[in-house]
């Protein structure tokens, strides 16, 4: 399997010698148009068929990805599938589903064109993405590469922070990335918190990431009660909630698995979240909420989540009650 730089992916294209079935990793939302446009204009050429079938990570089906995969009796053009969010839909299934994913790739590999918009380098990552990528090894996909990360998101960063009329400043761009750890999911939603929170012109270190939400709930800290009054425009206290509810599912299935003894503390935490801030909370809730006091906490956000997304804007006291109420817990 070849991993091709753009540079050099350029260069196949004018040659002529790129593999019948390319396989592209990039950026989510950055390099998707670039790599569709490419296809589109026929630098791969004449037989491929331009009719696109987007696949959304998690929501697919292995049944969806099979059909997409599949071509017409009659027609001899190649399909083009394109897989948004690639290891979140291969997370989603277990061994037996794997097996089947496999088979499909391996069968439709030479008239398909599979394209993984995922963000980060596969080789980089854990064995979620190791399993993938020996997958797509053995089904005899080529791999198009595209490096040059950091750079990409700083990019956009910046067209982002330009287009909300906020000052571009390296030092937010960078902060941005920092605490995001080069993500595209958690970089939209640090980005678009900073933006809500119209925080121009002050030190940015300062600002706090929503992933010190959680920790705050299970150590009761009242500061999360200011964050609140940050986040009252445009519903922006939804984010509160969503964060909350968020954590305490993945508290509550760390806690279901050291019951049943299936995996170390440690090994329960890695598995749920990757991030240092969201490990830390879930060591701490686990110190101060037994599973009953996790699952009742849990069934109050969700219900306070509930009546603020279907409601009007509530007064500030009661969403700082209802903070307040999470936080006695």
């Amino acid at each position: 399997m070849k991993s091709l730089s753009p540079r050099e992916f350029s260069s196949r294209i004018k040659k002529g010698t790129l593999p019948s079935t390319v396989f592209f990793v990039g950026e989510e939302g950055l390099l998707m148009e670039k790599a569709l446009q490419r296809i589109k204009e026929g630098v791969l050429g004449e037989n491929w068929e331009l009719n696109w079938t987007v696949l959304e990570g998690e929501k697919a089906s292995i049944s969806q990805l099979e059909e997409a995969l599949s071509t017409a009796p009659f027609a001899s053009p190649k399909r083009v599938v394109v897989l948004r969010e690639a290891l979140d839909f291969w997370k989603t299934w277990h061994k037996r589903e794997r097996e089947r994913t496999e088979r499909a790739l391996t069968q439709h590999a030479p008239h398909s064109l599979l394209i993984l918009i995922h963000l980060g380098e596969l080789e980089e990552k854990g064995m979620e993405e190791k399993i993938l990528l020996e997958t797509l090894q053995r089904s005899g996909m080529a791999v198009v590469s595209f490096t040059g990360k950091r750079e990409a998101l700083e990019n956009w960063v910046k067209k982002r922070l330009a287009k909300e009329g906020l000052p571009v400043q390296q030092e937010v761009v960078d902060w941005l990335l920092d605490v995001s750890q080069g993500k595209m999911a958690l970089l939209e939603r640090e980005l678009e918190k900073f933006v809500l929170w119209g925080k121009k012109g002050e030190d940015v270190q300062k600002i706090p990431s929503l992933w010190d939400v959680p920790l705050m709930v299970y150590k009761g800290d009242l500061r999360l009660l200011s964050l609140l009054e940050d986040l009252m425009a445009e519903k922006g206290y939804l984010y509160l909630f969503r964060i909350i509810s968020s954590s305490l599912v993945r508290l509550a299935a760390v806690q279901q698995t050291l019951e049943e003894g299936r995996e170390s503390r440690e090994e329960a935490i890695r598995r749920v979240s990757r991030h240092p801030n969201e490990r830390k909370a879930l060591e701490v809730g686990l110190r101060r909420l037994t599973p009953a006091k996790t699952v009742q906490l849990l069934d109050r956000v969700m219900e306070a989540e509930i009546s603020l997304k279907s409601g009007p804007l509530p007064p500030a006291k009661v969403l700082e009650k209802l903070i307040a109420q999470i936080l006695e817990v």
